[in-house]
């Protein structure tokens, strides 16, 4: 071993607990490290290395001992998360600001990352020690948990254990001469940090921008990848009415961002100096800690404005030069290297602040647009009428264009109170296009005509005509599978309904949850093949009972395996739900069920009678 003299400092502190009790130690730190608890099992693992390396340990002990904890620690924190994380986050959750919605976004992200969340996470400090119950709490499932488990103890025990090893007896000079240059590497870890946020941005870029050509062209359906935002029906009067407030020009700067207030961000540019200046003058003329400030503007580059960023950039630079006076470098080509970093890297950021800027602006006009054209096919929601009381969620497949090929829309005209749910066949906009068809038709004849059918034809031949239109354009013809619904006070608890292809609703009422009972009948623009008449079926829905009406986004949802959605089943754990967030748990569920992969655009309805109509008669 070493003498205790040349280790450095935590290694010396725990080399006496090493020499009394051997591979115990290592296998009780790496799995106490492994499975929530921050005790020093890394710092354990290279000093029993080290002991190997000088001969006084088993180098392949060592490997297996803490290859076996670190699996064994893992294992614990995901079987943690698995039986008493997702109850602790419900629970308690909101006190850290782990809201339903942000642990959804987790467990997208999760289902979409997580291996390379595991197999990674060991690197870091605090990810170590929790993402094995995060992985539990987030329903990774344990065979490909496993999986990434063993992966990432084996690079993470290989790792170090090869740096004890092959540091041996010289691990003192080693971490000295460590000490002696990280602030370097820390800066040529900026460094590449800052290239990997140059090359994301212009990837982006160039995606952003060959997205807009292709829509300005009409082309074909461009793709967004990540996790899609869900879209609530009920906050987008609000969206549109405050966008201009929200991404409105700030003073002088005309950027379309919420910006930290100016004051606020002078305010903690002088702390970051003065903390880091202080750091500077206490480590003496050897520490180049003032470096680190060259984050400063890369921070304000993501959040801040352009004036912002560089005067963050002018400061900096200035600060650093001129603490170079005080505290110079050994040679004047580390004086000049200094220089020309630090200005590099301002520049740098100023860019990628000015292109987030330019790439903000136009998803800013792409959603005005997108809102625009959302309110003109889709009714804001809640809806109330004198019948009835409708709820809803609606999550297009792209979340940038805001609108898909679901739709729906509600009428309150003198033979009751109308309602269409509908999905367009196919996606973009050319099935937005038929979509819009139909809504025009329904708000048409649903006021014009007495019979539910003859409403059913109206949709009919918008649809031929639209398919028509389509074939002279060169345009493939689309089908749209819908369900109209008409309830009237007149009518006591019955509700007619022409099915059109469509998905039956469910009915939630009595602690149960039921299909309703309609046939399918032919989609729209297919009923002159058929030949088939549509007619009138009859249902009841109770005063205090929801009919819940969706598309096949809820039904084709699948998992991994590639089962279905088993929307009954589910609905019976959603019995709880009131009617306004019954749609909202649906969405959600169906997330947690599919881990994020959308299919289809999704929209869910919840209809309820009016409850003062009920009273008034």
């Amino acid at each position: 071993m070493p003498p205790a003299a040349d280790l450095p400092g935590p290694l010396a502190a725990l080399a006496p607990l090493l020499e009394q009790y051997g591979y115990p130690v290592v296998a009780l730190f790496v799995l106490l490290d492994n499975c929530g608890i921050p005790a020093p099992g890394q710092t354990v693992l290279v000093l029993a290395a080290v002991f190997a390396g000088t001969g006084h340990l088993d180098f392949a002990a060592v490997v297996a001992t803490a290859f076996a904890a670190a699996v064994a620690g893992n294992t614990l924190g995901h079987l943690i998360g698995a039986t008493g994380g997702r109850a602790f986050v419900h629970r308690w959750g909101r006190y850290v600001l782990l809201t339903p919605e942000r642990t959804a976004r987790a467990e997208v992200f999760f289902a979409r990352h997580g291996g390379k969340v595991v197999t990674l996470a060991r690197f870091v400090d605090g990810l170590r020690q929790t993402n094995g119950i995060v992985a539990g709490t987030t329903g990774m499932p344990w065979p490909r948990f496993q999986v990434f488990n063993v992966l990432g103890a084996a690079l993470w025990v290989g790792v170090w254990a090869s740096v004890g090893y092959l540091a041996g007896a010289h691990v003192g000079t080693v971490w000295r001469t460590a000490v002696r240059y990280q602030l370097w590497l820390l800066v040529a870890l900026g460094a590449v940090a800052v290239l990997f946020a140059v090359r994301h941005l212009l990837h982006r870029g160039l995606l952003d921008r060959g997205l807009l050509h292709r829509r300005r062209r009409g082309g074909g359906r461009a793709r967004l990848r990540g996790p899609h935002r869900p879209v609530s029906l009920e906050t987008i009067t609000w969206e549109a009415r405050m966008a201009d407030v929200r991404t409105g020009p700030g003073p002088g700067s005309g950027e379309v961002h919420r910006a930290p207030a100016d004051r606020t961000v002078v305010l903690a540019v002088l702390a970051a100096t003065l903390v880091v200046l202080g750091a500077q003058a206490a480590g003496g003329t050897n520490a180049r800690l003032v470096l680190l400030l060259v984050f400063v503007p890369a921070l304000l580059a993501g959040l801040g404005t352009l004036a912002q960023t560089v005067g963050a950039a002018v400061w900096v630079t200035t600060v650093i030069i001129v603490s170079s006076v005080f505290f110079p470098p050994e040679s004047i080509n580390g004086r000049a290297l200094t220089v020309a970093t630090v200005v590099g890297a301002s520049a740098v950021a100023v860019l990628l602040c000015a292109r987030r800027i330019r790439r903000e602006r136009e998803l800013h006009r792409m959603r005005q647009s997108a809102v625009a054209l959302q309110r003109q096919l889709l009714r804001p929601l809640p809806a109330l009428t004198s019948d009835v009381l409708l709820h809803g969620r609606y999550r297009p497949i792209e979340e940038d264009a805001m609108v898909g090929g679901d739709l729906y829309d509600i009428a309150e005209t003198p033979y009751g109170t109308r309602v269409v749910i509908g999905d367009v066949q196919g996606k973009g906009l050319p099935a937005i296009g038929t979509g819009f068809a139909v809504l025009g038709a329904f708000r048409e004849a649903a006021f014009r005509e007495p019979a539910l059918t003859d409403v059913a034809l109206a949709l009919e031949n918008a649809v031929t005509r639209h398919n028509a239109y389509a074939a002279q354009s060169g345009e493939a013809e689309r089908f749209v599978t819908a369900t109209v619904l008409c309830l009237d006070r007149g009518h006591g608890l019955g509700v007619q309904a022409v099915n059109c292809g469509h998905l039956a609703p469910y009915l939630l009422a009595g602690g149960r949850a039921e299909a309703v009972p309609l046939a399918a009948g032919v989609p729209l623009g297919l009923a002159d093949l058929a030949g088939e008449v549509r007619t009138v079926q009859w249902f009841d829905l109770p005063a205090d009972g929801t009919l819940l009406m969706f598309t096949d986004g809820v039904t084709e949802a699948a998992d991994r395996d590639g089962v279905f959605y088993p929307v009954e089943q589910r609905l019976r754990t959603l019995l709880d739900r009131t009617p306004d967030r019954l749609p909202e748990a649906v969405d959600e569920d169906v997330t947690r069920h599919s881990r994020g992969r959308r299919r289809d655009d999704l929209t869910v309805l919840a209809l309820r009678r009016n409850p003062s109509a009920d009273s008034a008669r």
